[in-house]
């Protein structure tokens, strides 16, 4: 088998989802012997650095840190001159770009995140094939616009495959991607790595629900606080603790500090700092929430399936093509906090029945998003792409 030398063009040095997502691939394209080189942007503090180059390392892969930007803005960010900041930041960073592609001799150039265009112009330039991975929904998930939509039209439109993670992504850039070669490839994981036992045989008298991800309005944290209110209030439920897991710095985290505190849900609420590595506290966990509105797969969620976590999730976006209801977990109407709150009761009163409902979402997840399959799908692009250009 032909070696494959592929450059990853990473969005973030933050360890969420989508960087996660891109290291389980990689470590398994390593152990298949292909060859990994990363593109990574000069941002972030010398922590999260570390935290990424250490696992970079035990990879066995090359990386260079460069000062690209993205492509995106935020509707009050959208200023012109800003625009043409990046723009020329990101012409000049392609010219050191080029040198490490000509040293590194990359065959494929392989773009994390549609934040970044980079990857696209870099393509063009070296005449080497390109993916892009569409992992987002820009608008919904963030609020992010195109610096120039007609840019990125052509760009998309040149890739030579556009890699979906899910059904709802695909729908919700259908506009985009007309005329563009994309496919769906749901993520895989790194099966060992997440999966825990034991879960159900603790039998609590005191139920942990846990709700992970980028404190963001759009990722419905506020909606996981107000539903354990509920439960409070409403059902006389007090046995429960809601462990939110996050940056919380910002505006949002703030909001969400000054509810628990004005109605008095300190006791039953929990506001955890970022960790990358969660198997400790999914371990602790009983209930897993996915209150997204807006999640283009929904990685949380199937790690919380392999954690042996009850998965409760909005019945929209990503979220909805994982979950089967009452077989794999539970599905609540998007936005509807009486009914989450009901959903979470009938879990924890009727615990005796959820062993099924864990059985079923483990195997689930480990047939259908492992890794290997995942990453032999991925080479299955590579290698289509290459017999195309004739290597």
């Amino acid at each position: 088998m032909k070696v494959i030398r592929i450059l990853f063009i990473t969005h973030s040095i933050s360890l969420y989802g989508a960087t996660r997502s891109l290291l389980d691939l990689a470590s398994e394209l390593s152990r298949l012997g292909h060859q990994l080189f990363f593109f990574i942007p000069q941002e972030g503090s010398l922590k999260e650095r570390h935290e990424l180059t250490d696992l970079l390392d035990k990879i066995g892969v090359r990386y260079a840190f460069l000062p690209y930007c993205p492509s995106v803005h935020r509707k009050n960010e959208g200023d012109f001159w800003l625009r043409e900041l990046r723009r020329t930041m990101n012409t000049r960073c392609l010219e050191e770009m080029e040198d490490y592609v000509g040293k590194w001799k990359i065959d494929i150039i392989h773009t994390n995140s549609l934040t970044h265009m980079i990857g696209a112009r870099l393509s063009q330039r070296v005449k080497i094939p390109h993916v892009w991975h569409i992992r987002e929904a820009l608008k919904k998930d963030f609020g992010l616009l195109y610096d120039s939509r007609l840019q990125y039209k052509y760009a998309l439109l040149k890739t030579q495959r556009i890699i979906c993670i899910s059904e709802y992504v695909k729908k919700i850039h259908r506009r985009m991607l007309f005329g563009a070669h994309e496919i769906k490839i749901y993520n895989g994981f790194n099966i060992d790595h997440y999966r825990l036992d034991g879960a159900f045989e603790r039998n609590p008298e005191k139920f942990t629900i846990i709700i992970c991800g980028s404190i963001q309005e759009s990722k419905g944290q506020l909606d996981a606080v107000k539903a354990v209110e509920y439960l409070i209030c409403r059902r006389g439920m007090k046995h429960i603790c809601l462990k939110i897991v996050g940056d919380y710095s910002n505006e949002y985290g703030r909001e969400i500090q000054r509810y628990i505190e004005i109605h008095q849900l300190g006791p039953y609420i929990e506001m955890i700092a970022f960790q990358s590595d969660l198997r400790e506290l999914r371990r602790q966990a009983d209930i897993a929430l996915m209150c997204s509105r807006s999640e283009g797969f929904g990685r949380v969620t199937v790690e919380s399936m392999l954690s042996e976590n009850v998965v409760i999730g909005a019945d929209c976006a990503g979220t909805a093509e994982i979950i089967r209801n009452g077989v794999n977990g539970y599905v609540y109407e998007s936005g509807d906090i009486c009914d989450l709150g009901e959903k979470i009761y009938d879990v924890i009163t009727n615990w005796g029945d959820q062993e099924k409902i864990i059985k079923n979402a483990k195997a689930y997840a480990v047939l259908n998003f492992n890794i290997k399959d995942y990453a032999k799908k991925i080479c299955e692009v590579y290698w289509e792409i290459l017999s195309q250009k004739g290597n």
